[in-house]
């Protein structure tokens, strides 16, 4: 499954103190276009793009399929324009990647959504110094949530009949 996020920094961050309390105020914002694929089977993916624009999610789709070459794959999206694009699906032909595109407004049929909230959820907890450890802090939590199988168990129970007869 691929979607894309775009993420700033919460400005709070919260902490234990042992007499008055004090607010740590982090004023710097950063920015993360990040591409995720989250697989059932074969290894997940997340990169940095500058822009979300086709040629973008055609790269993204080329990295998915040389990091996972001999597993069959399927990319749940939303309807965004680089995603339906002309360009993309027949890119995504060609790489022997099949599209599934989910009903707008209706992100809950994704579960890479729940690693997009969990890296949310991540990120406010921290207090990022600088755009490499806030990439860093995305990636990681990216890799550790991807690895659960959880987020997907209860969605399988549903559309995995429907998955297999597309490959």
């Amino acid at each position: 499954m691929v979607s894309q996020n775009c993420t700033a920094i919460s400005k709070k961050q919260r902490f234990w103190s042992f007499g008055k309390p004090t607010i740590a105020r982090n004023t710097s914002k950063y920015r993360a276009n990040t591409f995720g694929f989250y697989p059932i089977n074969g290894r997940e993916v997340v990169e940095f793009m500058e822009h979300s624009t086709s040629k973008y999610v055609c790269e993204f789709l080329r990295t998915i399929r040389d990091k996972n070459p001999v597993v069959g794959i399927i990319i749940l999206l939303d309807n965004a324009r680089s995603h339906i694009a002309e360009a993309t699906k027949k890119f995504a032909e060609s790489l022997g990647i099949v599209l599934v595109f989910i009903p707008p407004y209706s992100p809950d049929l994704n579960p890479i959504e729940q690693i997009w909230k969990g890296i949310r959820r991540r990120i406010s907890q921290v207090f990022v110094k600088s755009e490499w450890a806030f990439r860093e802090t995305i990636r990681t939590t990216f890799h550790r949530l991807a690895k659960k199988p959880s987020f997907m168990e209860n969605w399988l129970k549903v559309f995995q009949p429907v998955l297999s007869n597309l490959l």
